[in-house]
């Protein structure tokens, strides 16, 4: 799998010069009416350009795009924006913002551009193609590419940032920890995938509880966790320490700032707990594979709060939580997940379960649980990319939660 991740780049906008006169008898003003692009012709990773319209003030405009699967359109996500040329101004400026291009062709987005009066332009704004970037972005700082079965696709987002963490365990080398996506708007993952198995879960290390910063994003888009979040919310692993007993970086690293939710205490210790512990006792010889994760939809509980703070800073709380599992049926096939083309040897589950303060409950309900494919429309994200693609529909459509615990 290959994490997709465009290079940011600043373009910098270099306004024409634009010049034109219209014929006039003596009895008539003399006006300068037109529109041009600042560019025609842009590479497959410049993310702006504009529309440099000329008239005079007072006179009204209105611009269209028609870009096929709307990579080019305006600041508010639209098509279509009407306006006028201010008092004082000869000059208005309409920037253009554009996705980038790994098709491997060009494109073109038509621009038309009409004044007050009928005076029309069209304008043609052609994007070149580019192959997909290397992780070389400083929200990729870290991460490389990896073919690992519990990966969803990361896609491109200026606010997300995708990070792995390893460690050297006795004489194994780099041995991968977890991955994540931190969304600095939600100052929490949206998702966090590793592997389990009884590797993991053996071994010394012990719980310190010192929650820190993580050291390569940016402090400010963090919670301050030096202390919980206020109120009754827990700061909540989203992988949990007890899953990485086998090095003490690996437990140190789960105990990260950017690794933390604010989660009702019972929710935490009770319901999330048990479910922890249910996910551990799946781990067979083959590996087990998880993905858990927090959704925010702006729809709660009564009990749970839009938002808390952790030393001041304001932390959106999540509405529901979710888990993923993949492993296979036997437990004991020593196959890597893509080689497997019979889905009958795979299960996946998931559960989807609502942030609410749960009375010190531990039960599982039968209303939690979800297919994989359900829990991805809901969240928008691509799981599991690693299975063979003539089994993945199949896979991820499985709803069967007597297979697991």
């Amino acid at each position: 799998m290959n994490f997709i991740v465009g290079k940011v780049r600043k373009f910098v906008i270099t306004l024409l010069a634009v010049v034109a006169a219209v014929a006039c008898s003596d009895s008539e003003d003399v006006s300068i009416i037109n529109a041009e692009l600042s560019v025609s012709t842009v590479d497959g990773e410049t993310k702006e350009c504009a529309v440099v319209l000329t008239a005079q003030q007072g006179m009204r405009y209105e611009i269209t795009i028609d870009s096929d699967g709307g990579w080019c359109r305006l600041s508010d996500n639209s098509t279509t924006i009407m306006g006028e040329i201010a008092q004082g101004q000869a000059t208005k400026i309409v920037y253009l913002y554009l996705q980038p291009n790994y098709s491997g062709v060009q494109r073109v987005a038509e621009i038309g551009v009409e004044f007050t009066g009928g005076k029309r332009f069209s304008l043609n704004l052609t994007q070149l193609s580019v192959e997909k970037p290397t992780p070389d972005n400083p929200n990729m700082s870290g991460v490389i590419k990896k073919a690992w079965p519990e990966l969803p696709l990361c896609v491109e987002n200026e606010n997300f940032y995708y990070r792995y963490y390893t460690d050297n365990v006795g004489s194994k080398s780099n041995v991968r920890n977890y991955t994540m996506c931190f969304d600095r708007t939600k100052k929490a993952a949206l998702w966090v995938a590793y592997p389990m198995h009884s590797f993991y879960t053996t071994g010394s290390a012990k719980r310190n509880d010192d929650f820190i910063a993580e050291p390569s994003i940016p402090v400010q888009y963090q919670p301050n966790l030096t202390r919980s979040y206020a109120g009754r919310y827990d700061r909540g692993h989203q992988i949990a320490a007890a899953d990485r007993k086998c090095s003490q970086k690996m437990m140190d690293q789960t105990f990260y700032w950017t690794n933390m939710t604010p989660q009702y205490g019972d929710f935490n210790q009770k319901l999330w707990s048990n479910l922890e512990g249910k996910v551990r006792s799946e781990i067979c010889a083959d590996t087990l594979y998880v993905v858990t994760g927090a959704y925010f939809d702006g729809e709660r509980h009564s009990s749970i709060a839009a938002t808390t703070t952790a030393a001041g800073v304001s932390c959106p709380v999540p509405t529901h939580y979710y888990k993923l599992m993949l492993r296979t049926v036997n437990g004991r096939t020593g196959k890597a997940i893509a080689e497997i083309s019979d889905a009958s040897q795979l299960q996946a589950i998931g559960l989807f379960i609502q942030h609410h303060d749960s009375g010190g409950s531990t039960m599982l309900k039968s209303e939690y649980f979800m297919s994989v494919r359900e829990i991805e429309q809901i969240t928008g994200f691509d799981l599991f990319t690693m299975l063979n693609d003539s089994i993945e529909d199949e896979v991820e459509s499985q709803y069967n939660p007597d297979a697991w615990f």
